[in-house]
């Protein structure tokens, strides 16, 4: 299969937790087992440059809808250790991956929107097309949004998403500005209890919401974890939504790298 992975870390090169050790771990135990998988990220200032190599462009030209305009965006690709990534940087006065942090600022749900906007306009635009598009926390919850809502209108149809929550705790939460300038715009459309309207907040866009809702299947770093999430406060508010999702909803127990987590080579 040819999988494409949508996240906003990747370690070593850009770690604020587990996240990052996840997605690089799995991409590389998938491509062992002949997979063909791609990492799509942010190009932030403050990531580690010296863990990629060969890092040259990919697309200069990429123009993503934006308001009622567009954000120009470079697209860079580099391998790192072993692992091909692509790097989406946003030409904009916004600066949104320019700040020297990966996450902390007051407008975080509208940097991980462009950069969920920019990551399938580049799949788009370079004919990309994934068999499976795998997504990471509440920073890409809008992914499988925008793909079944607006990209299967124009030639991607076909695509899956698979949707893993790493953190409950944080899920993106947004307002109107959200639709606006990501295109969805239909605010009494999307502001439902069935699609991205907040449990507690009903004012309120919940982007983790969105990723449970849309995508094909939805999955949690263990087993008891997801039960956890179905049927305690461990889901901070989502239990009902992973219980009207439950038949795509399972917990998969995280693995670990035997090569770098082995004490035999500290």
């Amino acid at each position: 299969m040819y999988i494409v992975q949508v996240a906003s870390e990747c370690a070593p090169v850009i770690k604020a937790g587990g996240l990052g050790d996840v997605v690089y771990g799995l991409s590389r135990g998938l491509e062992l087992q002949g997979h063909c998988v791609e990492i799509i990220l942010p190009k932030y200032d403050c990531m580690r440059y010296d863990h990629i190599w060969e890092l040259h462009d990919a697309y200069r030209e990429l123009w993503v809808p934006w308001y009622g305009g567009a954000i120009h965006c470079s697209v860079y690709c580099g391998w790192v250790h072993g692992q091909v990534c692509f790097f989406i940087e946003p030409h904009s006065q916004d600066n949104f991956f320019n700040r020297g942090c990966y996450y902390g600022c007051n407008d975080d749900n509208m940097r991980f929107a462009f950069f969920s906007k920019a990551a399938l306009e580049f799949l788009f635009k370079s004919n990309k097309r994934p068999d499976v598009i795998h997504c990471h926390d509440w920073q890409t919850g809008l992914v499988p949004v925008m793909l079944f809502e607006m990209y299967k209108h124009h030639g991607m149809e076909c695509q899956r998403v698979c949707y893993t929550i790493h953190n409950f705790k944080h899920q993106g939460i947004g307002g109107t500005e959200t639709l606006w300038a990501t295109g969805l715009n239909q605010e009494s459309y999307y502001f439902h209890y069935d699609r991205l309207q907040d449990n507690f907040n009903p004012s309120a866009l919940n982007y983790m919401k969105g990723g449970i809702v849309y995508s094909n299947y939805v999955n949690t770093v263990s087993p008891h974890h997801a039960w956890e999430a179905h049927h305690t406060d461990i889901g901070y508010g989502l239990g009902h939504t992973l219980h009207l999702n439950k038949d795509k909803f399972a917990g998969i127990l995280n693995g670990i790298d035997y090569n770098m987590w082995n004490p035999e080579r500290d």
